[in-house]
């Protein structure tokens, strides 16, 4: 029943989220997750793999990315603890383990997506078309023809939260598929001042027969619309949900935990994949 996931920001380590850290790839990776996304800031001098204005939360600086330059940010820690994941790792990775994707969330303005492009073409050639790119809007398919950038993940929060099953995204969703290869397209859990039940499942369905559907987000209500797809539930998350173990039994498993007796069976699958395993519940 489950599907697959992208583990967002690196993934999780010690209680730690969207950390694009070396620490959090590995536990993704080692955890068997082989889909990693990480951000990418502009920096003074280049670019780095760093979630973005996070400069004094995530890194105690005062500075801004932009005034970084690559030497000054490999010398920070995130949460003084964590080593930032660099280029030349995603490189290694990626001979290492072939299998495994790498999703690139480029936090800079559009205008500097040919720059990044240009700065991997002239320092890390060989991850030009290994990676995949977040694409927001059809300008950004348009910029990765020059470059021969195929793989993308259609990520339809960042300008359709109003509503992503609407016809200008599908449109959008459309073009990208038709043009690029993706990976799977990304849809945020929950419309923004909209109750779920108000989501447009034909346009989730029209979404679904385009490729794969990712759910960004924590919130678990949104499972029961996997009804409607034939992809499986595929997740956006911050830490790995792995597969359901032999022998589970979503009845079962709520008759243990009162607090679940109102989810659905496949709800209530779900939710021991994102939140039993960590909180130990039996099953």
């Amino acid at each position: 029943m489950a599907g697959k996931t992208i583990i967002h920001g690196g993934g999780q380590i010690d209680g730690y989220a969207q950390t694009n850290s070396i620490e959090a790839v590995l536990a993704s990776l080692a955890a068997g997750e082989r889909q990693i996304e990480l951000d990418c800031v502009k920096l003074a001098d280049g670019f780095a793999l760093a979630h973005d204005e996070a400069e004094q939360r995530f890194y105690g600086v005062e500075n801004k990315f932009a005034s970084i330059t690559r030497d000054e940010f490999q010398r920070l820690r995130v949460f003084e603890k964590f080593n930032p994941v660099t280029f030349d790792m995603v490189e290694r990775l990626l001979k290492i383990l072939p299998d495994t994707k790498i999703i690139i969330d480029a936090k800079f303005p559009d205008f500097q997506f040919p720059g990044f492009l240009q700065f991997l073409t002239n320092s890390h050639a060989s991850l030009l078309d290994r990676l995949y790119y977040q694409v927001y809007r059809r300008e950004w398919v348009d910029l990765c023809r020059p470059f021969g950038i195929r793989k993308v993940v259609i990520a339809l929060w960042k300008h359709y939260d109003s509503d992503p099953y609407s016809d200008a995204a599908y449109d959008f969703a459309r073009y990208a598929t038709s043009t690029l290869d993706p990976l799977g397209i990304s849809v945020r859990w929950k419309i923004p001042g909209k109750q779920t039940e108000n989501l447009h499942r034909a346009g989730m369905t029209r979404l679904a027969n385009l490729a794969d559907i990712y759910f960004h987000g924590q919130d678990i209500s949104l499972c029961r619309e996997k009804e409607l797809l034939d992809t499986g539930i595929n997740f956006f998350s911050s830490y790995s949900l792995g597969s359901l173990p032999d022998g589970f039994d979503a009845g079962s498993y709520k008759k243990k935990h009162a607090d679940l007796m109102h989810l659905s069976d496949l709800c209530a699958a779900c939710h021991y994949l994102e939140f039993g395993i960590r909180e130990g519940r039996a099953f």
